[in-house]
């Protein structure tokens, strides 16, 4: 009468675990999924951004691109002005300078971003840069 308990018993567990396992399966699945569509994905970032004025007004910009370049597509830079201020410009080519004219004699924020084949942009690198000849 014991073992017939002790195997109802481990029957019972072995029901019990495969039940569990299951739906902790699913659960982790769920989970996993939620992770995916919530999770930023980034295109490699520049590094080293340098600026160069040739002449009033004007800006050329450098960096390097060291991680990943072929994932990376294309080039964004934001020139912030101000908060309110900003020119974008969208380089549909990989290059590791960009020259800007027509900046007034002042202090510019500019962020570079890469973007891959996925359209993802990459964490900016951020510099304040003020385009006075002579000056890097």
């Amino acid at each position: 009468m014991i073992t017939k308990s002790i195997k109802y018993f481990v029957c019972g567990c072995v029901v019990a675990c495969g039940i569990a396992m299951t739906t902790s399966c699913k659960d982790m699945d769920d989970n996993y999924a939620d992770y995916l569509a919530n999770v930023p994905t980034y295109s490699p970032a520049v590094r080293n951004l340098k600026a160069v004025s040739p002449e009033s007004g004007t800006l050329t910009l450098s960096w390097d691109i060291v991680d990943d370049t072929h994932r990376v597509k294309a080039i964004r830079i934001l020139a912030k002005k101000t908060a309110d201020d900003v020119q974008t410009y969208d380089i549909q080519q990989v290059v590791t300078e960009y020259t800007i004219s027509g900046l007034e004699l002042q202090g510019y924020e500019f962020d570079v971003y890469t973007i891959d084949g996925f359209g993802n942009l990459s964490i900016p690198v951020s510099e304040t840069f003020t385009p006075i000849p002579g000056r890097e």
